[in-house]
């Protein structure tokens, strides 16, 4: 993920909650819940820090629904 710390970080904790799990709608959503977690993002012009974690969560759900062809 970029734009969450001071270098793009890996959703290791995502990518942990999905192994060898179906990718169900809760499953998927409890997974993406996890995405902000470790990350330390900067508030701006653009949002601030809760936004972008919020965002994440977000954007990783939508992301795996699409990739399991489940959009």
């Amino acid at each position: 993920m970029t734009n969450m710390g001071s270098t793009p970080l890996r959703a290791t904790a995502v990518e942990q909650a999905l192994a060898g799990q179906p990718a169900t709608e809760e499953g998927v959503a409890a997974a993406a819940a996890l995405a902000a977690e470790g990350t330390n993002p900067p508030s701006d012009l653009n949002g601030d820090a809760d936004y972008r974690r919020h965002l994440a969560t977000v954007l990783t759900r939508r992301a795996v629904l699409s990739a399991a062809g489940r959009s």
